[in-house]
């Protein structure tokens, strides 16, 4: 396989048939509104893309109006963004229908990409961090992303069929890790139970031979009451 050098420090040599795009080859902004019915999404930084718990007040810090009316459309396969997180990695592709804050950006992807890869890809952490440079502001929570500098963010796409061997591949590893992840989890819980039988045994048995040595001495314990002499 051949390989060629790029420009882009990050990703030193990579595979000659791989493009190296642009976002706004790959991006196209949307703004569909007039959906309040619709269900209420997030875009977090740990899930990307998630249904909001309304109910949930651990979950919820900002506040819901009355019309939704203003919410922008979220379609599955849209791309979600909030502008004043995406320093964080507040973005990704929706596997929901959903309506988000007007001040997110939504995006249709508009070229033969496997949006599981792209979804991956965009966030991980060297993109990540192309997101912080396109944004600015006073302070570190209030930055704001700049529209014309994230389209200029440059993203690797190999053909579609790595990006689908690729996300399989993805698919695997992560099943894999999570039975291992629960593997685990189950063996912690048995040594968590043979620990509380442990001290159980520890503290019980003791009594159980203190009482038993206790009740042996009583047994064996010289009468002592009056003595009579007889003459």
């Amino acid at each position: 396989m051949n390989h060629t050098c790029d420009k882009i420090a990050w990703q030193g040599v990579v595979p000659e048939h791989w493009q190296v795009l642009k976002l706004r080859q790959i991006l196209s902004p949307v703004s569909e509104k007039n959906h309040p019915d619709l269900p209420l999404l997030s875009v977090v930084r740990e899930k990307g893309v998630i249904v909001r718990n309304i109910e949930d007040k651990e979950e919820n810090h900002n506040y819901v109006p009355d019309d939704l009316s203003g919410y922008k459309l979220v379609k599955i396969g849209q791309f979600a963004m909030n502008k004043m997180k995406a320093w964080q990695g507040s973005y990704g592709v929706s596997r929901f229908d959903g309506i988000v804050s007007p001040a997110y950006f939504v995006f249709d992807i508009q070229c033969d990409i496997n949006k599981d890869f792209f979804n991956r890809a965009i966030r991980s952490v060297v993109y990540v961090n192309y997101f912080g440079q396109a944004s600015d502001g006073i302070r570190v929570g209030q930055w704001d992303l700049s529209i014309q500098r994230m389209k200029e963010i440059p993203f690797l796409l190999p053909p579609r069929p790595e990006q689908d061997q690729i996300v399989r591949f993805l698919d695997w590893k992560v099943s894999s890790i999570n039975k291992l992840i629960n593997i685990k989890c189950n063996e912690i819980k048995e040594l968590g139970t043979l620990k509380q039988s442990m001290i159980s045994y520890a503290i019980i048995t003791p009594e159980l031979e203190h009482r038993k040595s206790g009740y042996v001495e009583r047994k064996r314990r010289p009468y002592q009451g009056n003595v009579v002499r007889i003459a």
